[in-house]
């Protein structure tokens, strides 16, 4: 299994308050037939001599011994641990390797899939117990730690899966653009000027263009790696056969995550959408590649965000995380076949935006699981405005709080002026509890408590596009680009890929699309033209062209 240095970076970070040995991980029920790579890792901030676990039927001893050390890792069979995680652990119950130092036993310790209890004494004292369900939920394939406050971390961590740690860049420079308008023509000049390496992660992918592009790249010299998912909802689509195939014909390494049973993936969908471009280069969006995710100027698609992040050092945040993905457990080699191209049917649309620069940006990764609590801590500290776009919104099940949600609300309680739009495409307001009663029920609670709240849903007939499928907010000069719905999927169990950028310009910028959809006149006909005689229009025109000036004046004289 890979494992980049920026995930091993996550032990360091979590040694609790207490100064005696203590459980900091444990895998009681794995992916594999008898959990025979089930383990438990102890800590310690001084060599706690010999100790014992016990789980009330059997009790196990050993002693670290190796210097310099500051855990160890007991697991129940040497050589299973090692098949998973492609190193041996510190100590073994069963006696599969003599590489790896047996513990001595008594009675029989194996660990309960969904109820135990262990205690753990060095040198005569107990310093620490632990209870499950109580203490954690137990989940296959779950493995369950400490945080750095000595609780048991509630974010979900599959076996595989990364632990990455929050980290900001400075001085990133960037470029915004959205779709439909404008974000085809920046995503193929990245792809056309890269001279090395293209890291693509995505969903989902169906666009022959791209790929055409994609391919070209690999013609001349490029290393083209491209992680997809295996198993999507509804299925892979058949268009993305034939782009596979093209893939691979031209060189590309095309992997998909879709194992199952003991080669279970790390996570429940690979659904970021990223690719990085020769090593600085990172252009992040909300959209899969499909034709209407990036169609050609002058034609309508799906309003998404994307943004070109230009910075070496977040670049190679990204790439390790990629590296990662790429080669954990669950990912296989993709297989295609030749097909035709299916050619995309589109109403016209009139551009209103194009790209812009700006420099000197902040820039904070997001990826679920790991991080994704930052998008609700963006909006806890934001003090005038929290403005959201989701292609939906739902609660967690099991009478759960959405974080992301609850944020946005208390926000209002405090003043911030929050505004939510949420998608209305057919699939997305035609059940019981979707969109269009997600709206209903924010507005109905800002009347109630008399908060500053707004929510509406854009519907296709009265923007102009086919779909919102945007999964971004602004938050005062702050603004989140990513491809996590607000779901319980999504932030617990998913891969995803977002940067929160701390930016003036790169945040007016997406305000201004907002506020452009929120007036709900961008327009789309057969014919392609624009409503010109339309008053709302041109105001709302109007209104994005004297927000774009005032951008461009701000930077002008704030250099």
């Amino acid at each position: 299994m890979y494992i980049p240095h920026i995930l091993l970076v996550f032990c360091m970070f979590l040694v609790p308050v207490s100064a005696g040995p203590y459980f900091l991980e444990i895998y009681p029920d794995t992916w594999l037939n008898g959990d025979e790579d089930e383990y438990v890792t102890i800590g310690w901030d001084r060599n706690p001599g010999t100790c014992t676990i016990s789980d009330g039927e059997g009790t196990i001893t050993f002693s670290p011994t190796e210097p310099g050390l500051s855990s160890c890792t007991i697991a129940r069979n040497g050589e299973q641990y090692k098949r998973v995680w492609g190193r041996y652990p510190s100590f073994e119950i069963l006696d599969s390797s003599p590489l790896v130092p047996q513990v001595t036993h008594q009675g029989r310790f194996q660990m309960g899939n969904k109820k135990d209890d262990l205690t753990l004494t060095c040198q005569g004292i107990i310093w620490d117990s632990v209870t499950w369900p109580e203490d954690f939920k137990p989940r296959t394939g779950q493995i369950h730690f400490r945080s750095p406050d000595g609780a048991w971390d509630p974010r979900v961590l599959m076996a595989g899966g990364s632990r990455l740690t929050p980290e900001t860049f400075q001085n990133v420079s960037g470029t915004t653009s959205v779709s439909p308008d404008c974000s085809r023509q920046v995503l193929e000049d990245v792809i056309k000027n890269s001279g090395k390496t293209i890291l693509l992660n995505i969903y989902e992918f169906t666009d022959p263009g791209l790929a055409e592009l994609l391919c070209d790249a690999c013609n001349r010299g490029v290393t083209v790696s491209v992680l997809m998912e295996g198993s999507p909802v509804g299925g892979v689509p058949h268009e993305e056969f034939p782009v596979i195939y093209a893939l691979t014909m031209a060189g590309a390494d095309v992997r998909m995550m879709d194992g199952t049973g003991e080669e279970h993936p790390p996570y429940r969908f690979n659904h970021a959408k990223y690719l990085v471009s020769d090593g600085h280069l990172v252009f992040l969006t909300t959209e899969n590649f499909k034709e209407h995710s990036f169609p050609h100027a002058g034609f309508a698609g799906n309003r998404g965000w994307a943004v070109v992040l230009d910075n070496e050092g977040l670049a190679q945040y990204f790439s390790e995380v990629f590296l990662g993905d790429f080669g954990c457990t669950g990912v296989n080699k993709a297989s295609g076949r030749e097909g035709a191209w299916d050619d995309p049917v589109t109403d016209g649309f009139t551009q209103v935006f194009a790209p812009m620069t700006f420099e000197g940006a902040m820039v904070t990764p997001v990826f679920s699981p790991d991080t994704g609590i930052l998008i609700a801590d963006m909006i806890n500290e934001s003090s005038d405005r929290v403005w959201i776009q989701q292609a939906y919104i739902k609660e967690y099940p099991k009478n759960g709080t959405n974080p992301f949600l609850a944020a946005a609300v208390n926000a209002a309680r405090r003043g911030v002026d929050v505004r939510i739009q949420l998608d209305g495409y057919y699939y997305n307001i035609e059940g019981d509890q979707d969109n269009d009663e997600m709206v209903t029920w924010l507005n109905t609670l800002a009347a109630r408590e008399n908060i500053s709240l707004k929510a509406k849903v854009l519907y296709p007939e009265k923007t102009g596009l086919l779909k919102v499928h945007t999964k971004g907010v602004i938050a005062d000069d702050k603004v989140l680009v990513s491809s996590m719905n607000w779901n319980e999927n999504s932030a617990c169990f998913n891969r995803e890929a977002g940067a929160i950028i701390h930016s003036r310009d790169a945040a007016s910028y997406f305000a201004t699309v907002f506020l452009l959809d929120w007036a709900e006149k961008s327009k789309s006909t057969s014919a392609g033209k624009a409503s010109v005689n339309d008053p709302e229009y041109i105001k709302a025109i109007t209104l994005a062209a004297v927000m774009i000036f005032l951008i461009i004046l701000y930077r002008r004289y704030h250099r």
